[in-house]
């Protein structure tokens, strides 16, 4: 038998003249045929199934002029076959609605005056070959599901499609035009977006919020007067294979937590960013940004994202903005950018494998705010002004970087801390410059090529500069102006038209000769630069980059055994290392290996060699295959709090980031347990945030936290993870007179000074003093006291004309300040 067809019809004899007669007296599954001409009133179908079909598509009108729904399906499966759908009443919830049922449109209008023009809840809507139009919003799903296929939706106040809560409708081969929003994902809402174009959309093409994951492929998205996609509120989301252009707002934007991956895009002239991340995280891979207005790519107020793989080219203004932010940004391709290649204006991004061409600046660091940045190889070609800029305050350490012709290669200013390691500078004016208070550290580099001097030093400017190379100068090798320190060892000086070191003469100017290029530095002693003071291989306890001179376990041993006094923790780091050897020697026979904790606590008081220990066991850690890297990222409780709930977790877990592969190391732990008003709970979320992601990478990490030893008890009683996960403490003691001596000494050494037997004599009186003084600062203050003894002496010389060689080595007791100074 047949499918059961009835007929409706205004003028045909025996013919249902209303649609809604035909409906309440169709069987199950019955096939309703409806001639041309308008029909008023509402369509209700209720528990069966009906098919509604004109006898000429485009030629039935069916009209509802009540609040009501031109057709209401309440636990029904419709099929809507060739008909216009209008409402003319705003109070209507919908033209079509949907509940608990299954309702498919094809060849179908839908318009009018209603809310919607379409809704479904707990069911499904299909809709195939459709026009949807002229309406407040479009189709909302709202814990449903569906397909729309070939359909044109234009002239919506609101959003064309909504997916609410559990829905999950498919969208594919849909024209999008004039609207607010092209598609919404909401509270949770999914769906699949593909092969559809959004044109003349006012705020973006595709929306997620609220936990939502939309899923968004092959999309054409262009001509809009806002954003291409916009992800907020903890949303995520799939998004591959689109071309966002000619939009006046963001290609693509992410806000508030949320987290899309989005993969292989194109965006072209977008009236603001290509892509903009604020407070939220996101995977970002071979995405292509061009001629945006403002940088191509910019993360700011705590956003870390993934950004691998890309082109970055022609933004008008920077490429590349890094705003008190943080991420990995890998094998990025950046051209000709207006301005910067990339900027930094706070934040601590690694950024690996870039390649800068053009621009005023390749990579620049503008000091606006502290950051820290890493470069884990680059190269920086054919910028106009500076091939890499950096002021402070800040870090940025960098390894396998190439500079070419800039007319400056790198320039350090104001406060910069910068270390370069296995790089190369060349072609341009001037290789390396140093001003304001700015600390450069050179280490096995090379600078060549340049029409003037290889290094120039201005002002208050430091370099430490270790078996570098200077070669085909125009002028001086390193040309020193500034009256700070400047060490420049084991260094080589080819085809140099000026000075090999211009100022080599100047108080603080230290030049060791040059050492066959296969002595890499040797484990380091008293008398040499590494740990003098117990506080760093030079003495800065800023320093967070791997010293990757040590070649083996043995050698790094030997570095931490060339470290004054410290005799119990010296015990305990070797035990530490031979239970790692022997765990894995039992592994590889077969034998059981009991699990123990990496993790450490530090204690004891300041400048008592405990930064420096830290850095020595990632190296260790790193030459034994625990850690791939050895790293160590030194964080505070500023590091870690954000300012407000939920900024907390994204900022510990940004450091956190940084310090996979190798060590986190938080000194004055104990401070994030520490009631300070309205931030005590926030210290709390960063200790829960960090108790988390140890457990989640318990095999890419190792955190040590450091702090008094009263202190550290009490915050290991905060969280049951942590002392679960901290079970080893190492004490660090203070330093006797001797050892603080010997640190002075050590430092006297290292910078070309000399002491006498009375001025050790007077020295060791006055530390023995100062050791009773709980603010003195162990080796921190044995370095201050040397500091001040090299002032003094150079007030005690100043009225002399010229004073001799060993006038300007010699430190007499009289150097020596006074306790209380």
């Amino acid at each position: 038998m047949g499918m059961p067809t009835l007929v409706v019809s205004l003028t045909r004899p025996n013919a249902y003249r209303g649609i809604g007669l035909a409906v309440a007296a169709a069987p199950h599954g019955a096939l309703i045929v409806v001639e041309p001409g308008r029909y008023d009133g509402q369509v209700a179908v209720r528990a069966k199934a009906v098919t509604i079909r004109a006898a000429v598509p485009g030629g039935v009108l069916v009209e509802s002029r009540d609040a009501a729904p031109a057709v209401y399906c309440e636990g029904a499966e419709v099929a809507l076959q060739g008909l216009v759908l209008r409402t003319w009443s705003s109070d209507a919830p919908a033209t079509v609605s949907t509940v608990g049922g299954t309702v498919t449109l094809e060849s179908c209008t839908v318009t009018g005056q209603a809310a919607n023009a379409v809704i479904s809840e707990r069911g499904a809507a299909h809709l195939r070959s459709c026009h949807v139009n002229g309406m407040r919003r479009g189709v909302a799903y709202i814990d449903s599901s569906g397909v729309m296929e070939h359909c044109r939706l234009w002239d919506f106040d609101e959003y064309a499609v909504l997916s609410k809560r559990d829905s999950q409708p498919a969208m594919r081969h849909c024209h999008v035009k004039d609207v607010g929003q092209g598609f919404e994902a909401f509270e949770g809402g999914r769906g699949t977006v593909e092969d559809c174009q959004f044109t003349g959309v006012r705020q973006a093409a595709v929306v997620a919020s609220a936990r939502s994951r939309p899923t968004v492929r092959r999309c054409r998205i262009s001509d809009g007067r806002g954003s291409g996609l916009a992800f907020s509120g903890s949303a995520g989301g799939l998004v591959e294979d689109c071309e966002l252009t000619d939009l006046e707002g963001c290609g693509v934007e992410v806000s508030g937590g949320a987290e899309p991956d989005i993969r292989r895009c194109l965006i072209e002239r977008v009236g603001r960013n290509g892509i903009y991340l604020s407070g939220s995280r996101g995977t970002f891979s071979d995405c292509t940004v061009t001629a945006s207005r403002l940088p191509a790519v910019a993360a700011v107020d705590g956003a870390a994202p993934q950004v691998s793989g890309g082109v970055l080219r022609g933004a008008r203004e920077d490429a590349l903005l890094i705003q008190a932010a943080a991420g990995r940004y890998t094998n990025l391709q950046i051209e000709d950018s207006g301005r910067y290649g990339v900027r930094v204006q706070g934040g601590g991004p690694t950024l690996t494998d870039l390649t800068v061409t053009g621009g005023e600046g390749g990579i620049v660091l503008d000091g606006a705010l502290d950051a820290d940045v890493r470069i884990e190889g680059a190269t920086v070609r054919g910028a106009s002004q500076s091939g890499i800029g950096a002021e402070g305050p800040g870090r940025l350490t960098g390894t396998m970087v190439r500079v070419e012709d800039a007319p400056a290669g790198l320039v350090g200013a104001e406060r910069i801390s910068i270390s370069l390691t296995d790089s190369t500078v060349s072609g341009g004016t001037v290789g390396v410059v140093g001003a304001g208070q700015a600390g450069l550290r050179l280490d096995r580099c090379t600078v060549t090529g340049m029409a003037g001097p290889g290094v120039v030093l201005r002002e208050q400017s430091r370099l430490d500069m270790r078996a570098s190379t200077v070669r085909d100068c125009g002028g001086d090798g390193v040309q020193v102006e500034t009256d700070a320190p400047v060490l420049v060892d084991r260094c080589e000086f080819v085809n140099v038209t000026g000075e090999p070191v211009r100022g080599a003469d100047r108080p603080l100017v230290s030049v060791l000769a040059p050492q066959p290029t296969d002595n890499r530095d040797e484990p380091t002693s008293a008398g040499s630069e590494a740990s003098a003071d117990g506080t760093g291989r030079d003495g800065d306890p800023d320093r967070t980059d791997v010293d990757a001179d040590a070649t083996s376990v043995d050698a790094v041993l030997a570095e931490l055994d060339a470290m004054i006094g410290l005799a119990a923790v010296k015990r305990e780091v070797r035990t530490l290392v031979h239970l790692i050897r022997v765990s894995e020697q039992r592994r590889r026979a077969n034998l059981p290996v009991l699990p123990f904790s990496r993790h450490l606590v530090f204690t004891g008081p300041p400048g008592t060699g405990k930064t420096t220990v830290a850095r020595i066991y990632g190296r260790l850690l790193a030459h034994l295959g625990i850690l791939s890297k050895g790293q160590v990222v030194e964080v505070a409780r500023v590091d870690l709090v954000g300012e407000y709930l939920g900024s907390t977790a994204l900022k510990t877990a940004a450091v956190f980031e940084r310090a996979l592969g190798g060590v986190l190391f938080v000194d004055e732990a104990y401070t994030l347990a520490r009631q300070f008003g309205a931030t005590s709970d926030l210290g709390l979320e960063a200790i829960d945030t960090l108790v988390k992601l140890i457990e989640d990478h318990r095999d890419q990490v190792v955190v040590i936290v450091a702090g008094y030893p009263a202190e550290m008890e009490q915050f290991l009683a905060t969280n049951p993870g942590l002392a679960s996960r901290f079970t080893k403490t190492i004490e660090f003691v203070d330093y006797t007179p001797d050892e603080l001596l010997a640190i002075v000494s050590g430092l006297a050494g290292q910078h070309g000074y000399d002491l006498t037997k009375p001025t050790t004599d007077a020295l060791l009186d006055r530390l023995a003093k100062a050791v009773r003084d709980p603010d003195f600062g162990n080796g921190r203050g044995a370095r201050k006291l040397f500091g001040a003894m090299i002032e003094r002496q150079a007030e005690r010389l100043g009225d002399i004309p010229a004073p001799t060689s060993e006038q300007l080595r010699l430190l007499l007791p009289e150097d020596i300040p006074p306790a209380g100074n």
